[in-house]
C-alpha cells in the first residue's frame, strides 16, 4: 500500500487538473478543426434584447444561415420593429447610430452576401432546369415568392393574385423599358454601379457566371410574358 503524504496529494490533485484542462483543450481544438460548420444559433427575436438581435446580423453565424433562415430572421425582426415599445426603439437607434467602423461595415457586406445569396439561389435552380417551359415557370413562382414575402415582411400585403403580381412587373418592365435613351443610360450605370458594389465584391467567379445568366433571363420572361 502507497502511503501519500498531503504535499503528495496536493501534487496528485493538481497534475490530475492540469491533465484535465490539457484533455478539455485538445477536445475543444479538435471539435473547432473537424467541425468548422458549428455556428451559434439565431438568438429568440422576442425574448433576446434588440441590441442583441440587432448585432446578431453582423456575425458571420447569421451568414451561416440558409437564405430562408436569414430572410426569415430578417422578417421577425422587422416584426419585432412594427411592435417596439418606445424604450426599445429608442435602445435600437442608438445601438444603430453607434454602430460604426468594421462592426458597421461588416453589416453592410452580411446585407450584400445575403442579396447575392437569394440571386445564386435562384440561378442555380433555374440553370439545373433544362425545359424552356420549366424554365419560365421556375422564374414566375420565384418573383411571386419574393414579392409576397416583401410585402408579408413589411406588414403591408396587397391581396392581389399570382396573375396580378406579374401582369404588374410585366406591365412597369415594358413602360420602363420604353423611356429615353438618357434615361436608359442612367439605369445602366445604376445597374454597373450596384454591380460592382453589391454583387461583384461578395460573389465567387461560378456565382457571377451564374448571375450573369440568371439575371437577362428574368429581365426577358417580365417584359416577354404574355406575349
Amino acid at each position: 500500500m502507497i502511503d501519500l503524504n498531503g504535499a503528495d496529494l496536493l501534487r496528485n490533485r493538481r497534475v490530475r487538473g492540469v491533465v484535465a484542462v490539457a484533455l478539455i483543450a485538445v477536445i475543444v481544438a479538435a471539435v473547432w478543426i473537424l467541425f468548422p460548420h458549428i455556428h451559434r444559433k439565431p438568438p429568440s427575436i422576442f425574448d433576446t434584447p434588440v441590441d442583441g438581435v440587432l448585432s446578431y446580423l453582423s456575425t458571420d453565424d447569421f451568414n451561416a444561415l440558409s437564405v430562408e433562415e436569414r430572410m426569415n430572421f430578417l422578417q421577425g425582426v422587422l416584426k419585432k420593429f412594427s411592435q417596439m415599445s418606445q424604450a426599445d426603439s429608442a435602445v435600437a437607434s442608438s445601438f444603430l447610430a453607434g454602430l460604426t467602423g468594421p462592426a458597421n461595415e461588416k453589416l453592410v457586406d452580411n446585407a450584400r452576401i445575403l442579396g447575392k445569396d437569394i440571386i445564386v439561389q435562384g440561378a442555380a435552380e433555374y440553370l439545373a432546369i433544362s425545359d424552356q417551359k420549366a424554365r419560365d415557370d421556375y422564374i414566375d413562382k420565384w418573383l411571386i415568392k419574393w414579392t409576397r414575402f416583401a410585402e408579408e415582411s413589411t406588414g403591408r400585403p396587397t391581396g392581389r393574385s399570382d396573375d396580378e403580381i406579374l401582369h404588374r412587373m410585366s406591365d412597369d418592365a415594358r413602360r420602363d423599358a420604353g423611356r429615353n435613351v438618357t434615361m436608359d443610360a442612367i439605369m445602366a450605370q445604376q445597374i454597373i454601379d450596384f454591380w460592382n458594389r453589391d454583387v461583384a465584391s461578395v460573389a465567387s467567379p461560378k456565382e457571377q457566371s451564374q448571375i450573369y445568366q440568371f439575371i437577362p433571363a428574368l429581365r426577358n420572361r417580365v417584359l416577354n410574358r404574355g406575349k
